[in-house]
């Protein structure tokens, strides 16, 4: 009996490119995509105040998985699967300025795009993926205005060596702009 092919996970605030680069990274490595936020639509598990039910959708991800050579990607990754499910997870990251303007173009309300953009500055999608999965099988991505390939050519490089992962170097309250970032997002 071969061994079995990797379950990568893709993570990160909405708008960061998780199913654009999860799609091209499933082509890339021969892998089958399952998109969380398709898959809950499609299977009617968005409930009616717009919250997933996360363990059926997670019974169905477990089903799509079994077998490895998969791709999962979406916010609800951590929410989803567990440490031991996934091989190796890539939380996607985007500058909180740029965000803000992808959630405006989306027509999210004021409140949520504070929400998302708060998120974001506070690493909670790294944080999650982290403890949920462990630190040693993370990594974080830049993609502030880099296309859907580069991001992608990034994760299957450190992927297939993992020596070169970087978790923690994404920091958007360092700098010149923590104090504007804080005063707009986080008072």
């Amino acid at each position: 009996m071969g061994k079995r092919k990797a379950v990568l996970g893709i993570t990160g605030s909405p708008s960061t490119g998780k199913k654009s680069v999860g799609l091209l990274l499933a082509g890339l490595l021969n892998f089958k995509l399952l998109d969380l936020n398709k898959l809950a639509k499609e299977s009617s598990l968005i409930q009616k105040d717009g919250s997933v039910d996360t363990n059926k959708l997670r019974k169905l991800v477990r089903k799509n998985i079994n077998g490895g050579g998969v791709v999962v990607a979406g916010h609800l990754l951590p929410h989803i699967l567990s440490k031991g499910e996934v091989d190796f997870v890539a939380v996607l990251r985007c500058s909180p300025t740029e965000l803000e303007k992808r959630y405006f173009e989306r027509g999210y309300s004021e409140s949520k795009i504070k929400n998302n953009v708060s998120a974001e500055i506070l690493d909670v999608c790294l944080a999650d993926a982290i403890r949920i999965f462990g630190g040693d099988v993370v990594a974080e991505f830049d993609t502030t205005l880099k296309e859907a390939p580069e991001v992608t050519e990034a994760i299957a490089a450190v992927f297939t060596n993992p020596r070169s992962k970087s978790v923690g170097k994404v920091r958007w309250l360092s700098g010149s702009k923590a104090k504007n970032l804080i005063k707009l997002y986080l008072s």
